[in-house]
């Protein structure tokens, strides 16, 4: 690196470890490498793809203050995904990363039992839109157990990820502090013990394992519904704990004024401070999941296909896993070596009855069925003009070509002139809202539906 590099990268480390925080310094900035400054491009080397997100939502604005400080312009950015040298890697060594395998080391030294899942960190937490704010808020509880976010609720759908965050927060805090009394417990778990507690008669051993904990780390707390006797118990250990200024942290299905059927004065503690939702993953999330998740598996996935399955499995990460075993299991018995939107589709089908069918209906033929009823041409769709019957047009014909092919996005979007596959998805998305809102507009397609048909 050049001088006026080197003063540019130190400049944007020292910004950024009061900035973002320490813990997430740690994983997402440290271990980062300028390799070079080019034509007012800063090429910067990251040892995760998964780690990309966090850069371009959070570090590419520090870079972009630095950069005026330093060379008086804008410095944009570039990012190169791959191993570090060995010495970089030497020099990170107290990385959550590599924190991670220390953990092995580290480990005998935690008598109390944790109940934490080992797979679960922040650097295979797959970060979007859709969980960036849950985790932030994770990686600050991690900096500053008890001061940061106490208690931290968070809410969300079924495979959205919110056990994997507690078992993140868990793990990150235990190797930070290996003798801290850390617990991560279901509710349902939570609720065992208590019955087992007052049925023995050892009511004293359960007060002192729970109120006396570092970290209390609870899954599914909308299972407290309807149990009064453990209601009490828990009310007692979250004032316990949160007098201490010990951090909890707690998970839902739904936010704390939807839990009806537990007392106020406990939903009223959940939510005393940070409240985040999750909710389910977007289509580039979705696409970067997969990826993530293909890494396990010995086969070469079309960059088409992987856009298919974002597409047709938009629901949650569970279900994504879910869908990628069933495509490893279509293509050993076909003996594929290369995944297509056929195989997706002939292994999603097998997955449910309710999976959609391949529609052989060319995209030509619905551009022309939508340009009749509105009377524009096919080329008219295609085009780059914007008036407003002919910008209703092409965007209800890109929606019934996602609603009615197997198409990609990407396939799409080549189909009507070249267009990228976020605006595919922009066109989609705004016909579905609008159909819901304006019922002429869902008469008008479904009678394009069924002509097509």
């Amino acid at each position: 690196m050049t001088p006026q590099e080197q003063q540019f990268w130190q400049r944007f480390l020292s910004l950024a470890e009061t900035h973002v925080g320490q813990n997430a310094y740690q994983y997402y900035i440290k271990p980062a490498k300028l390799l070079h400054i080019k034509a007012n491009i800063a090429t910067i080397q990251l040892d995760a793809q998964i780690k990309l997100l966090f850069w371009e939502k959070t570090a590419e604005n520090l870079i972009t203050v630095i950069g005026f400080e330093v060379f008086d312009q804008e410095i944009k950015t570039n990012y190169v995904i791959g191993e570090q040298e060995d010495s970089q890697k030497e020099v990170n060594s107290d990385s959550i990363a590599d924190f991670v395998t220390q953990t092995v080391v580290t480990k005998p030294l935690q008598t109390f039992p944790s109940n934490l899942n080992g797979s679960y960190h922040f650097s295979n937490f797959i970060q979007g839109k859709g969980n960036e704010w849950a985790v932030s808020a994770c990686l600050a509880t991690t900096d500053k157990p008890g001061i940061n976010y106490n208690p931290l609720f968070i809410w969300g759908g079924p495979g959205l990820g919110k056990t994997h965050l507690l078992n993140a927060v868990g793990n990150a805090i235990q190797n930070d502090e290996p003798l801290a009394r850390i617990l991560y417990i279901t509710t349902e778990n939570f609720v065992n013990e208590f019955v087992t507690a007052t049925r023995l008669g050892t009511m004293d051993d359960f007060r002192e394992k729970f109120r006396n904990l570092d970290v209390l780390l609870i899954d599914d707390v909308q299972f407290l519904a309807n149990k009064e006797s453990t209601q009490e118990e828990f009310f007692n250990i979250f004032n316990t704990l949160h007098d201490k200024k010990k951090q909890i942290i707690l998970t839902s299905d739904r936010a704390p004024k939807s839990l009806e059927s537990l007392p106020d004065r406990l939903v009223t503690r959940f939510a005393w401070d940070l409240t985040v939702h999750i909710t389910p993953p977007d289509f580039e999330t979705r696409v970067a999941i997969i990826e993530d998740k293909i890494q396990q598996y010995d086969f070469n996935f079309e960059k088409d296909a992987i856009e298919y399955l974002a597409n047709l499995v938009d629901s949650n990460v569970r279900d994504l896993e879910g869908a990628l075993k069933n495509i490893h299991l279509a293509t050993n018995l076909e003996k594929a070596k290369v995944i297509t939107v056929e195989l997706v589709a002939k292994a999603i089908r097998s997955r449910t009855t309710e999976a959609p069918k391949i529609n052989v209906i060319p995209i030509e033929t619905i551009q022309e069925e939508v340009g009749k009823f509105y009377g524009v041409t096919v080329k008219e769709i295609k085009s780059t003009k914007r008036p407003q019957n002919l910008a209703l047009a092409r965007q209800v014909a890109i929606y019934l070509s996602r609603e009615l092919t197997d198409n990609s996005t990407t396939k799409i979007g080549k189909e009507f002139g070249g267009r990228d596959h976020s605006t595919v998805l922009h066109a989609y998305n705004k016909i579905k809202n609008m159909m819901t809102q304006d019922e002429s507009l869902s008469i008008e397609i479904n009678t394009i539906k069924n002509k097509l048909k």
